[in-house]
């Protein structure tokens, strides 16, 4: 028995320990194999993140490459509209890139401006070709510059010539101020570079320039090579206009003067004959007017310049056509021996009311106003000498109508006329712009030959004899009882005047000690 309970206990043990051996076996082989499994998937995930970070990159590098081929695309997009635009004006390359074609159009009323260097033949032949193209492109780099300023397009350069033109492609009606400005930039520009020049010792390069306003046709013409283009006969006469000027002066045309004259000064200096035109009128620009510039300079203009631009461009007032009928009118029908109430006498208040005007700071159609009354205030001598006035404003009534005059403006025309009987008596500041702008030249360094002239049609017309000092005691006592009403006319007449009749105050000593 007991033999028998060893055995059976000795079995149970092995037994039990083999069961927990094969537990054990059974648990490592698990943990193994979950430790393969472990390993396997993290070998998976490694490989994935790595196959998932090789991938972002190669997206990342197609994608830099996608941008810097973009980046390529538009640098090579920008360069060609670039190029695009220094061949054609924007409106005309935005026509072509979206059309394929642009179509040539008719413009009414251009500027056309042509430089050209005198004498560039000879210049030429102490330049080596590589400098010479330098020093022309200098110049022409500044043209650009100046005219792109001024809103004026660049047509093309022809050799030395340089040629460009305002209103186009884009229409405006200031294409000739605008160009007359650029021109009297470029012929400054070039005057500061010649004097460079002369202190260093080298001989100046010097200019023409010719404007003339018309209409034209512009365009663009070629197929493999692109150019903007102009023509008719608004372009041959501005050529001519170039070649007819003189070295260091802006030339322009009788059409060109019609549309700037208000703004600039300017110097009628004859005809010129053009071919399929006849003869043409020229002028000389010189400079802004004082008093549309700033600081009075002549060169920059200030806001009334542009702000009676604005008032000739867009007022209903034709003002231009009335100057022309009454100074027609006045050359036709005034008598002789007007020597001082003729068409210069006109003409000299006309200036001198719009210079007032302006000192004065007036604006609107006010200005137009005052300078109709200015035309037609001595327009009376047509038919009488004596109360000429109520005749002026007759006329003044009957042809202002036509030009665009309202019945209230053609009214206040009259008043401004009637206002410069003598003894004057304004009743408002315009009518006292128009007494002191009647008699401006007692305030002026031409006071002695305007008053002679008035003396000699005073005598022709029997008004008056001949003895001198009774004409001077005649200025003296009219310059002590005038008065200027304006403050403008205070400050920059009155000194000036008051210097007057102490000089023939003195004359007037002088004779009596010879008498």
């Amino acid at each position: 028995m007991g033999f028998i309970y060893l055995h059976e206990a000795t079995t149970m043990s092995f037994s039990f320990w083999t069961s927990l051996f094969l537990l054990l076996v059974i648990l490592i082989g698990v943990y193994l194999f979950y430790r393969d499994r472990i390993r396997r998937v993290q070998k998976q995930k490694d490989l994935l993140e790595s196959q998932v970070k090789q991938r972002t990159i190669e997206i990342i590098k197609q994608k830099e490459k996608v941008e810097r081929q973009k980046k390529l695309l538009e640098e090579e997009k920008e360069k060609t509209e670039k190029l695009l635009l220094n061949i054609l004006p924007r409106e005309m390359a935005d026509e072509l890139k979206n059309k394929g074609k642009a179509k040539a159009r008719h413009y009414r009323k251009a500027t056309v401006m042509f430089t050209d260097f005198k004498g560039f033949t000879k210049v030429a032949e102490s330049y080596s070709p590589q400098d010479l193209v330098a020093e022309l492109d200098s110049y022409f780099i500044k043209f650009d510059e100046i005219v792109n300023k001024y809103n004026v397009e660049k047509i093309k350069t022809i050799g030395d010539a340089y040629m460009c033109a305002g209103g186009v492609p884009i229409r405006n009606k200031s294409n000739a101020i605008d160009t007359t400005l650029a021109a009297l930039e470029i012929q400054r520009a070039m005057s500061d570079i010649k004097q460079k020049k002369i202190e260093m010792g080298e001989t100046p390069w010097e200019i023409r320039i010719g404007i003339h306003s018309g209409d034209l046709i512009a365009g663009v013409v070629g197929i493999k090579r692109f150019a903007y283009d102009i023509w008719g006969d608004t372009v041959n006469v501005a050529a001519h206009m170039e070649a007819a000027g003189e070295v260091g002066k802006v030339n322009i045309s009788e059409t060109t003067y019609e549309a700037i004259a208000e703004f600039f000064i300017t110097e009628y200096r004859g005809k010129v004959n053009a071919k399929n035109k006849g003869e043409i009128d020229m002028y000389f620009v010189h400079a802004i007017k004082p008093e549309l510039s700033e600081n009075e300079d002549g060169v920059t203009p200030n806001e009334a310049f542009w702000h009676y631009v604005n008032l000739k461009l867009y007022s209903n007032i034709n003002y231009r056509n009335a100057e022309k009928y009454i100074v027609k009118r006045l050359a036709g029908d005034l008598p002789d021996g007007l020597h001082y109430h003729g068409i210069h006498h006109t003409m000299d208040v006309c200036e001198a009311v719009e210079r007032l005007a302006i000192w004065e700071g007036v604006k609107g159609e006010e200005l137009y106003l005052l300078k109709t009354a200015a035309l037609y205030h001595d327009a009376g001598f047509i038919d009488s000498y004596e109360s000429n006035e109520p005749i002026g404003a007759k006329l003044a009534k009957e042809m202002l109508p036509s030009f665009g005059y309202t019945e209230p403006q053609i009214e206040q025309v009259i008043e401004l006329i009637e206002s410069t009987k003598i003894p004057q008596n304004p009743k408002n500041h315009l009518e006292e712009i128009m007494c002191d702008s009647d008699l401006d030249y007692l305030g002026r360094g031409d006071f002695y030959p305007i008053a002679e002239t008035l003396r000699q049609e005073l005598i022709e017309f029997g008004k008056i004899g001949t003895d001198e000092k009774t004409w001077i005691n005649m200025n003296i006592g009219f310059l002590t009882q005038h008065k200027y009403f304006t403050k403008s006319a205070k400050q920059r007449r009155e000194p000036v005047k008051q210097e007057r009749l102490k000089e023939l105050k003195m004359k007037a000593e002088k004779l009596e000690l010879k008498n």
